[in-house]
């Protein structure tokens, strides 16, 4: 053999050992499984399905990403269930926590396909139950704790993904705002330390909006009337933003006879504002100057002589739970019972019945969310008629009748609102403006901050909602200083603009949303007869060999990297399957699935889906979880090990090639 062909033969033989080596390091991660991901178009679900492909492919599992439109995907989730994973989001974040429309085996939203029979189904379904019957709040939060542990560690239907959050802007100089809990409830506590650019006046508070359409709160279905009703009334019970009942309302302690009977004390010497008739005002002059004008029985309020009793609070929950007065009554069907106490006008009681059909008493928690009802001035609204009418729950009353919506006080009430709130309607122009001041009456009577409970004033006198339904004009309305406050949720880089200047303050909030990756327990490989089978290595003897390839899963994702790329890690990573806003039901000590590659590992090996645990080679990194600040170790993505073999080939095949030119 000449050196030519001597060269050629030993180039050849060192890249066909390096080519077999591939070969062989291809053959060992050829897939143990594939997976179809489906999700609808739009946004970044996409991007998340691809993103997901990549991860699971590093411990095996190819993912087929595919992407319908949304009437094709509410059929693949309800119907037809031909995927194995998927992301959804739900929205909303009512008040209460109650999982059971989702999570519940008979839940219309149930695309995970649990079943109550599989190991650990019965027990979720029976806390489920149990949480809308339990109404000891310390007793039910721990129970919705121990449920969403239950079913996040051993049943594992999905991994919770991302909440995103609000952004609001003010200028600097005012003190005393908290967006979690809005600016209404903020007003006592706020101030202005110092003029900013374009203000006028350091006693206005000016926001902008949409045109309202009706202040009665039984009529209303849209957020621009709810801020105006909610500046002029109070709540009976007052709830936090973590969705937690507090006694700072009008409402200032409660008692639980038993699980279906309550007691609620309001607080005494809150007065109704006075009854004025706003609608032929133009702010030309002062609010005091109108005279109070009566409601059906005969009488009006100056401030000062109608009183804030029992008598406001049961009639305000028993006309929303009347078809009559209410377009929402069922929300209040559970009302069983209610009635002023014989011997304390500032006391009510409640008797509770989750199924009024029945003839027993049924326990249900959630009308927590509902008793935090706006509270309506009887003596204005109700009358002296003598009609029977019947509540949804069977709750008789009288002073309803048919038609009552088309008497003037009821009329104007829908027009000019008033309330027992911190602001009085003062004027209103339609595609222009709402003006509000404040009320000295609340300032006297009640003047108790919802925050945190304690006395206080208001420094701010007056609010003016501009009318300014486009957010562009509104943003240049607020940088140019004429609005006091600005959402920026639709303006991200102006956003981060402000979040640098000295001249604005950007506070943050949870949306109520929250999207997750779904695993289809239906399926085999990610559930199937694995939902049913046991775990045999010690250790982890309590848990399927489905939820085993699950939690591999999980492990195996790497949500904080998505986040960051595709979000600029401004979300918040969920691990609950509650929403993250609601913070009192929230278990944050429940099983969290971090990135981690040999946990992934760990539970395919348990679930006997791969025959042995490889060995990764890691570079350990030690960081500071902002949200938590606990140091963290986090390990690098998985190398494959090129062989010995291929490594001397090529770097045989190199030295032999520059050894022959050296020597020619």
């Amino acid at each position: 053999m000449n050196k030519k062909s001597f060269i050629a033969f030993f180039v050849v033989a060192s890249f066909l050992l390096m080519s077999l080596q591939t070969a062989n390091t291809k053959a060992a991660v050829d897939p143990i499984a594939h997976l179809t991901f489906k999700t609808n178009g739009g946004g970044t679900r996409p991007d998340y399905g691809l993103y997901i492909a990549q991860y699971l492919a590093e411990i095996g599992i190819a993912v087929d990403v595919k992407v319908e439109e949304w009437v094709v995907f509410i059929g693949t989730l309800t119907v037809t269930y031909d995927f194995d994973m998927g992301i959804v989001a739900l929205t909303g974040g009512t008040a209460d926590p109650d999982p059971s429309g989702v999570y519940k085996e008979t839940a219309s939203l149930n695309m995970f396909g649990i079943d109550k029979v599989m190991p650990y189904g019965n027990d979720s379904e029976n806390l489920m139950i149990d949480g809308v019957t339990i109404v000891d709040l310390a007793e039910r939060q721990q129970l919705y704790y121990d449920w969403q542990q239950l079913l996040m560690d051993k049943i594992v239907p999905m991994l919770p993904l991302y909440s995103p959050r609000f952004y609001t802007a003010t200028w600097a100089t005012l003190t005393g705002y908290d967006m979690r809990w809005g600016y209404v409830d903020s007003l006592p506590y706020m101030d202005w330390t110092d003029y900013h650019d374009g203000q006028e006046y350091l006693t206005e508070f000016i926001d902008s909006d949409a045109n309202w359409k009706e202040l009665n709160p039984l009529l209303q279905d849209d957020s621009s009337s709810s801020l105006i009703s909610s500046l002029v009334m109070e709540p009976i019970v007052q709830m936090s933003p973590d969705f937690e009942p507090l006694k700072t309302g009008l409402v200032e302690s409660w008692e639980m006879i038993n699980d279906s009977y309550f007691t609620f004390t309001m607080r005494q010497g809150v007065y109704w504002n006075p009854s004025y008739d706003t609608t032929a005002r133009d702010g030309s002059t002062d609010l005091s100057s109108e005279t109070p004008v009566a409601g059906l029985k005969g009488l009006a309020s100056d401030g000062t002589n109608q009183e804030v009793t029992a008598k406001d609070a049961v009639f305000t929950y028993l006309a929303w739970a009347n078809t009559i007065t209410s377009e929402d009554a069922f929300l209040y069907d559970w009302i069983r019972a209610i009635w002023i106490d014989p011997l304390d006008e500032y006391t009510f009681h409640i008797v509770i019945d989750g199924k009024p059909a029945t003839a027993e008493l049924d326990n249900y928690a959630p009308f927590w969310p509902r008793i935090t009802s706006r509270c309506l001035p009887e003596f204005f609204l109700n009358s002296t008629d003598p009609t029977i009418t019947t509540s949804g729950g069977g709750v008789e009353m009288t002073g309803i009748y048919d038609d009552i919506l088309l008497e003037t006080p009821w009329t104007l009430f829908s027009t000019s609102a008033f309330g027992c709130g911190k602001y009085m309607l003062d004027y209103s122009i339609q595609n222009s403006v709402t003006v509000l001041q404040k009320s000295v009456f609340w300032e006297t009577n009640f003047g108790i901050g919802a925050i945190d409970g304690t006395p206080q004033d208001l420094d701010i006198d007056t609010v003016i909602i501009r009318v300014i339904p486009d957010q562009t004009s509104a943003l240049a309305e607020f940088k140019s200083g004429k609005l006091s406050i600005m959402g920026l949720a639709s303006f991200p880089a102006e956003r981060k603009q402000m979040q640098q200047d000295a001249r604005f303050e950007v506070q943050t909030q949870l949306q109520g949303y929250f999207s997750f990756l779904f695993y289809n327990l239906r399926r085999p490989f990610i559930g199937g007869d694995a939902n049913y089978d046991m775990v045999d290595i010690p250790g982890k003897e309590e848990y399927t060999k489905g939820a085993a390839v699950r939690k591999a899963l999980n492990y195996a994702i790497d949500r904080k990297e998505m986040n960051q790329v595709l979000h600029d890690g401004e979300f918040l990573i969920s691990d609950s399957p509650i929403y993250p806003v609601q913070a009192f039901w929230y278990n944050h000590d429940i099983v969290k699935y971090r990135y981690d590659l040999a946990a992934s590992f760990e539970w395919l090996f348990a679930a006997e889906v791969i025959s042995e645990i490889p060995t990764l080679e890691t570079e350990t990194i030690i960081t500071t979880d902002t949200e938590t600040t606990v140091e963290t170790i986090i390990e690098t993505e998985t190398k494959a090990p090129m062989s010995l073999l291929a490594i001397l080939g090529a770097l045989g095949a190199v030295v032999f090639v520059a050894l022959y030119r050296k020597r020619k």
